[in-house]
């Protein structure tokens, strides 16, 4: 199908919009011919040079009604402006009527006494139509958001698709099962209590993912994503032991407040894989979330040998690009992701959300 070119897309939208005055035309044309005896043309012409400058000066009211949309909370200020442009466009309208009478009559006096009667009405007319095009307009610009926020919800269904399989891969990837099935078969056969332990927070790490009241979110509590968080530290210390130490620290307020759902826990993961494993020491892992003015702050970072800004995305489990795009698409400029990754003094991430 060939593309609609711009130019031919704006006059079928002006055949349009001169079509919609056609009935304003006919109702013209009959009062005309029934005021004046006027024949049925005569009538019509009238009638077509009295609407076509309503027509036109509609596109102005069109293009203010766009610059000048339907506010979310409407002023004081915004129906002062409107009413004064609603006059000036009836006046306007008036004007030029005036001006065509005119042309017919042989002075302004007696312009005056034909136009007399109906002129009155015929302002308050003009007052109605600005209102009309005004409607009509923030009406098409209604429904415009509401498809963007369609096309904005399907983006962010897909996003979350997109980060729960990740989340979903990482987790039931071959190697973190293994080592984590291996280790509790040791701990069957010297501490079953602990091994049953694991199995339970193996299960409740599944569970998180697969379960459509939780994982299954686009957002959920962050007392949930720490819990979630809290389940996959614990698996992953029964394979580095003491190499993995956490220092957590998440305010009650914090707690209570909605985020986007392994927003924590992909974070952490990407911290233990890059910052800890690899170190025969280990290291600390900094998990921290705390409310600040009106943005919730959510902090990952390890005591790690760090990397350069260049490779700051490099191999992250949903990466830092991702990352900040489903945060864009959540929640537009209100939210940000800050990152500190300097050589041989760690890695952090800093997560800031709107409440």
């Amino acid at each position: 199908m060939t593309p609609t070119r711009p130019w031919t897309a704006w006059l079928r939208w002006l055949a349009w919009y001169m079509a919609a005055w056609s009935p304003l035309v006919l109702a013209y044309a009959m009062l005309i011919g029934a005021s004046s005896r006027e024949t049925a043309g005569s009538a019509i012409n009238a009638a077509l040079t009295t609407v076509i400058w309503a027509a036109v000066l509609g596109l102005g009211v069109i293009w203010l009604a766009q610059r000048w949309a339907w506010p979310v909370r409407p002023t004081a200020r915004f129906f002062l402006v409107h009413t004064g442009m609603a006059l000036l466009y009836a006046a306007l309208w008036d004007a030029f009527i005036l001006l065509g009478v005119r042309q017919s009559v042989a002075s302004w006096d007696l312009v005056g006494k034909e136009v007399a009667a109906w002129l009155h009405w015929q302002t308050f007319e003009g007052v109605l139509i600005y209102a009309a095009l005004c409607g009509v307009t923030w009406a098409r610009q209604s429904a415009a958001r509401g498809r963007a926020q369609e096309s904005r919800l399907a983006h962010i269904e897909a996003e979350r698709a997109r980060a729960e399989l990740e989340a979903l891969r990482g987790r039931l990837d071959p190697h973190f099962l293994f080592n984590t099935l291996h280790s509790v078969t040791v701990l069957i056969q010297h501490d079953p209590i602990a091994a049953a332990q694991a199995v339970e927070r193996l299960s409740a790490l599944l569970r998180y993912v697969l379960d459509a009241r939780q994982g299954g979110q686009e957002e959920v509590l962050l007392a949930d994503e720490v819990a979630f968080t809290d389940a996959y530290l614990a698996l992953e210390s029964l394979r580095l032991g003491a190499r993995l130490r956490v220092d957590r620290d998440f305010s009650a307020e914090a707690l209570r407040h909605r985020v986007p759902s392994f927003v924590v826990q992909s974070l952490v993961e990407n911290a233990i894989k890059h910052s800890i494993a690899p170190r025969a020491a280990g290291g600390v892992v900094r998990l921290r979330g705390h409310v600040t003015g009106a943005q919730l702050v959510l902090e990952v970072s390890d005591d790690g040998p760090g990397q350069p800004a260049s490779d700051a995305t490099h191999g992250m489990g949903v990466g830092l690009s991702a990352l900040r795009q489903r945060m864009a698409v959540l929640y537009g400029d209100t939210a940000r992701v800050d990152v500190r990754a300097v050589p041989g003094d760690g890695f952090g991430v800093w997560v800031h959300l709107p409440i």
